[in-house]
């Protein structure tokens, strides 16, 4: 079933002709946006009760805080369950030393299914996962993207990470679409987060 999967995706995901139209038109939001305002659920992760999930304006959520914002095509999708997040996952105490206070991680998914996904990536206290399950968040971002062509619906978030900070994009980095490459990585924004000045 994975193999299925992996194939199907690299034969349609990454070719699909109007993925560079969808985005010139959509994507809205730049360094020194306001993060914006949408429902959605945070779901968390303690020792104690392991994980929960709570609806909150997502705004609200952000503020005074310093984040780097991750989003992703969807749970289970192969290059964000073994690549993308896992980077984020295994680098997120270098990432949280240099002043950040999550990691939140976002895909156009449930909370039920995040749960799952969370606990299959390992990703306990290291990610905070928001499910965006109706596509608010992600279109008032202006990210979302039409993968019905490849059976995935027509609103899915781009690839993209963020560093925010109290609800004030600082940098963006967008992968204009689906795919995985070092725009996103982990790395790029532990560089990022070494150049900023006002973080």
């Amino acid at each position: 079933m994975q193999k299925l999967i992996t194939n199907f995706t690299k034969s349609r995901l990454f070719r699909t002709p109007n993925l560079n139209q969808t985005l010139l038109r959509n994507f809205s939001v730049q360094t020194g946006s306001q993060f914006p305002s949408a429902i959605v659920a945070v779901l968390k992760y303690s020792a104690e009760e392991g994980y929960s999930n709570e609806i909150v304006d997502i705004q609200e959520y952000l503020e005074n805080k310093k984040v780097v914002f991750i989003g992703y095509p969807g749970a289970y999708t192969p290059s964000c369950t073994n690549a993308h997040l896992p980077q984020f996952i295994q680098d997120s105490d270098k990432i949280k030393a240099q002043g950040i206070d999550e990691i939140i991680a976002m895909s156009v998914n449930d909370p039920f299914v995040l749960q799952f996904f969370a606990e299959a990536i390992g990703a306990k206290d290291k990610l905070t996962l928001v499910a965006d399950g109706n596509g608010d968040l992600t279109k008032a971002l202006g990210l979302e993207i039409d993968l019905s062509e490849v059976l995935l619906g027509n609103c899915r978030s781009v690839r993209f990470t963020m560093i925010v900070k109290d609800n004030v994009i600082k940098e963006i980095n967008n992968e204009g679409g689906g795919k995985f490459t070092e725009t996103s990585c982990a790395l790029r924004i532990q560089n990022q987060l070494k150049e900023l000045k006002d973080l």
